[in-house]
């Protein structure tokens, strides 16, 4: 699904580099069908969703010896990698601790809890309720910013911990606990907290700040260096901000944003996982084509192009159905926010009565999990996209004539054909390549998806 053209494009690279070293047309000819894959749609959801619950970062917190970073997009409770403990006083009678929560600065850390309960914090950091705490327990927090300094308070206690342990780069909690049988009849407690992760940056504005846009996200997972660590110069700003524009639409029956991005996940998760699940969270695809990384979320666009026998440069393939296995009339999975109290829940399961009727009645469920949805709302309506989507099974795959150059991939496009009685049947571009063929004749290869205004109600 996601990120087939990311495996694609070091080849492609190493291919068009011989060409240009041979200067000659056959060695551009015999690299075609290697390029041919660049101008491939990575979308998420569509022809069949992942069934696996996603990288949910650290949703408590963990320790050992090598920890992965966490990285934290929009607003979502997490725990985090234990980084130093040490105990002081008299038969140790406090414990310090520090949770490093991500991997970068965040914009805030709105809720601490304690052992799932929310604590109040009094100006020196000492927690004030639940009364069980009082004078127990002492939280600083820090957002990881570039120029951090150490916690002057764990400075100031420790034999260890010094002035030149700044965390610089990494938001963390320091906590203080006091021993105490009847605060902590369980030992030591779990720390967590609600985050508003990181600051991103914005090409519609040219500022950085938090914000919860997918669109955003995928940006900054492109560019950083957990991610791609792509050059901004490769970076298609112009789609990336009509896309984000896509995503902060509030013109829909709920009141809700169309498409936001929250959810945490940890640096072991490759780039192809992780892009798959940014992806997801806006239904949207991503390509790579014409040295620019593209993207586009779920939404109807008119068709930029009417096509027909006379555009064709070749016979047209055709495919008319999934396999049974591709094909699905119900959809489930699971989403995780505050509606769910930060835990994983299902979210309700979307199917059209057409489509099972369609299917002999023989359902075929596919799992979809959001793993950076956090509302029942957007999951519901990605999961429906998804479904109606889904149901537009015909392609076609043919040779055009050169003035379909000036289109790319997400364009939708108007075909006629005659033979298959198609009068301005609407397609989505979902691959496209231009090149020689055996006979050095100049033609753009696409393939072309069914599409529908309906798939984005």
């Amino acid at each position: 699904m996601a990120v087939t053209g990311t495996i694609l494009l070091t080849a492609t690279a190493s291919a068009t580099a011989t060409a240009i070293a041979t200067g000659t047309m056959a060695a551009f000819a015999t690299n075609f069908l290697v390029a041919a894959a660049l101008g491939a749609a990575m979308h998420a959801l569509t022809p069949k969703p992942s069934i696996s619950g996603g990288n949910r970062g650290y949703q408590t917190n963990s320790i050992g010896p090598a920890q992965d970073h966490q990285i934290i997009y929009g607003r979502m409770r997490v725990g985090g990698a234990i980084v130093y403990d040490e105990a002081t006083g008299d038969n140790n009678k406090f414990l310090h601790r520090i949770i490093a929560i991500a991997g970068h600065e965040v914009q805030s850390f709105d809720e601490i809890y304690i052992n799932d309960e929310v604590v109040t914090l009094d100006g020196s950091g000492n927690v004030t309720s639940p009364s069980q705490y009082n004078s127990n327990v002492r939280i600083n927090v820090h957002l990881g910013s570039s120029d951090q300094t150490a916690d002057s308070d764990l400075v100031a206690e420790s034999a260890k911990w010094t002035s030149e342990h700044r965390l610089r780069g990494i938001a963390y909690i320091y906590v203080r606990l006091k021993f105490d049988a009847d605060a902590f009849p369980n030992g030591i407690p779990v720390i967590t907290t609600t985050v508003k992760g990181k600051k991103l940056y914005d090409p519609r504005t040219s500022s950085t700040a938090w914000s919860d846009n997918p669109a955003l996200c995928l940006r900054d997972y492109l560019t950083s260096k957990y991610g791609l660590e792509e050059n901004v110069i490769n970076i298609d700003d112009t789609l990336v901000s009509s896309s984000a524009n896509v995503c902060d639409q509030t013109n829909t029956i709920a009141g809700t944003t169309r498409y936001t991005c929250n959810g945490a996940f940890t640096t072991v998760s490759t780039p192809y996982d992780m892009l798959s699940e940014l992806l997801k969270s806006m239904g949207g695809s991503m390509w790579y084509a014409q040295g620019k990384w593209r993207m586009k979320p779920a939404y109807w666009t008119a068709p930029v192009m009417d096509l027909n026998e006379d555009n064709l440069r070749s016979g047209i393939s055709v495919g008319t159905r999934h396999s049974r296995r591709d094909n699905f009339n119900i959809i489930k999975g699971t989403f995780r926010g505050e509606e769910s109290n930060w835990q994983t829940t299902d979210y309700p399961q979307v199917t059209n009565s057409a489509f099972l009727s369609a299917d002999n009645n023989q359902e075929a469920v596919a799992d979809v999990d959001l793993t950076f949805t956090d509302n029942s709302i957007e999951a519901r309506r990605l999961a429906l996209i998804s479904l109606e989507r889904n149901r537009q099974q015909l392609t076609v795959s043919a040779s055009f004539s050169l003035s379909t150059l000036e289109l790319q991939v997400g364009d939708n496009v108007r075909l006629t054909n005659s033979r298959f009685g198609w009068t301005n049947k609407e397609f989505e571009v979902v691959q496209w390549s231009f090149g020689l063929v055996e006979d050095l004749d100049l033609q753009v290869n696409m393939t072309l998806r069914e599409t529908a205004e309906t798939v984005f109600d």
